[in-house]
């Protein structure tokens, strides 16, 4: 069984409350680990408006979850996703062929908010010279 690492993110309907939205990412979340998988993050966001209303709805919450799992779970969370009437709209991205939380954790250590801001902060200093 081959692991891929996958990342998802689904739009869930304004009137849910916080019990309900924390089901669905739960149902989710057990798909991944009874197919053998692991979550590595899930970031629900708050209400946002929409760009353009989604089944006549002009506000809704996102969710982002990525995880490592075989192909024959990310069918059972497409279909998931399809059958609940409370996702309007949702979108699942490979990340990568291959799953190793060991890299994925080294990979988010070296892209910790201070690296990246001091980096940033270079390259304004360095064009303030010429």
């Amino acid at each position: 069984m081959e692991l891929r690492y996958y990342d998802t993110f689904y739009l869930l309907h304004p009137d849910l409350n916080d019990e309900e939205r924390q089901a669905i990412s739960e149902k989710l979340q057990n798909i991944v680990v009874e197919s053998g998988g692991q979550v590595v993050k899930i970031d629900p966001w708050p209400l946002k408006k929409l760009a353009y209303k989604v089944q006549k709805q002009s506000h809704g919450y996102y969710v982002t979850m990525e995880y490592g799992a075989p192909s024959d779970a990310l069918e059972e969370i497409t279909r998931n996703l399809r059958l609940d009437e409370n996702v309007m709209k949702f979108l699942t991205t490979k990340l990568s062929d291959a799953f190793d939380p060991a890299l994925i954790a080294e990979s988010r250590e070296a892209s910790s908010p201070e690296e990246t801001a001091g980096e940033a902060a270079a390259p304004a200093e360095s064009g303030e010279g010429e």
